[in-house]
C-alpha cells in the first residue's frame, strides 16, 4: 500500500513538472504575470444529472492539477437557488510549497500532496443534487466576480457547469419557456446592468459546460438559440472572454 501511494505521488510529480513547464512557457509567451485563479461553479439543481456532475468533478480535478503546477488558486462551489447568499466556497486553496523545502523536487512533491488532498475533499462536492427547482445563475456569477476581486491579480479562469436554463421571474428570466428576440435580450441585459446584477468578470476566461441539456425532454432549436444569445450578450457585458460552450470540456480550462 505504501509503495502504491509513493508511486501515485511520483506520477503526480511528473505530471506537475510537465504542466508547470507548459504553464511557464504559456505565461512567458503571453506575458501574463501574477497568481493564477481557477474557479468552478457547478449547478446541482433538480434537473442536473449524475453524468453532468461527474464531468464537473473531472474538470475540477484538472483545474486542481493546473493550479498546483503554477502555484495558483483553485476554488469551487455547488450552487442552486439564492446562490449569492449561499455560496461558501468549500474549495478555496492557494498552492504554496513548504518554505523549508529548499530542494525543487521536494517542493513539487509537496504541491502534489496538496493536490491529492484537495481532490479527496472534492470527491463528494457534487454527488447529490438539490431537491428544489430553480437555478440562480446570475447570483452564482456575482459570487464568482466577488471572489476574483478578492484575490491577487493574475490569469483568471471560470468553469461554469450548468444547463444555463436560468429561472428568475423577478429578473424577467424564464429561458426554457420564453424565447427572447434580439431586442428583448438587449433590453433585458440593460435592465440587469442598471440593477447591478451583471458580474464583474473583465478578462476572465469562461468555459460553459452542459448548456442547453435537459434530461426530460428535447428543447426546440429556437429556444436553444434564444438562451445562447442571451448568455453571449450577458457575458459580453461582464467583460469576460467566452472560450467554450460545450456539453463536455475537451480543452484545458486555462486563461
Amino acid at each position: 500500500m505504501k509503495q502504491l501511494k509513493m508511486m501515485t505521488l511520483l506520477a503526480l510529480v511528473v505530471a506537475l513538472v510537465t504542466a508547470s513547464t507548459a504553464c511557464t512557457f504559456s505565461a512567458r509567451k503571453g506575458g501574463s504575470t501574477g497568481v493564477s485563479q481557477r474557479v468552478e461553479l457547478v449547478d446541482i439543481s433538480l434537473d442536473s444529472t449524475t453524468a453532468e456532475r461527474a464531468e464537473a468533478l473531472r474538470i475540477l480535478g484538472e483545474m486542481t492539477d493546473l493550479a498546483a503546477a503554477d502555484r495558483g488558486v483553485v476554488a469551487a462551489a455547488p450552487f442552486q437557488w439564492s446562490a449569492l447568499a449561499t455560496i461558501a466556497w468549500p474549495i478555496n486553496h492557494r498552492f504554496s510549497p513548504d518554505p523549508s523545502d529548499l530542494n525543487s523536487y521536494y517542493r513539487r512533491l509537496d504541491l502534489a500532496r496538496q493536490a491529492e488532498q484537495m481532490k479527496r475533499q472534492e470527491e463528494a462536492l457534487f454527488v447529490h443534487r438539490s431537491r428544489r427547482s430553480g437555478t440562480d445563475i446570475l447570483g452564482s456569477l456575482l459570487a464568482a466576480g466577488e471572489l476574483f476581486a478578492s484575490q491577487p491579480a493574475g490569469p483568471r479562469t471560470l468553469a461554469l457547469s450548468s444547463n444555463m436554463w436560468a429561472y428568475s421571474p423577478s429578473d424577467g428570466l424564464n429561458l426554457k419557456t420564453q424565447p427572447l428576440s434580439r431586442a428583448e435580450i438587449t433590453r433585458l441585459v440593460a435592465k440587469l446592468v442598471q440593477a447591478g446584477k451583471v458580474a464583474q468578470l473583465s478578462g476572465v476566461c469562461v468555459y460553459v459546460v452542459g448548456a442547453g441539456l435537459d434530461p426530460g425532454r428535447q428543447i426546440p432549436n429556437s429556444t436553444q438559440l434564444s438562451m445562447r444569445a442571451f448568455w453571449r450578450a450577458y457575458f459580453a457585458r461582464t467583460g469576460a472572454l467566452l472560450r467554450a460552450w460545450t456539453p463536455t470540456l475537451d480543452t484545458e480550462p486555462s486563461c
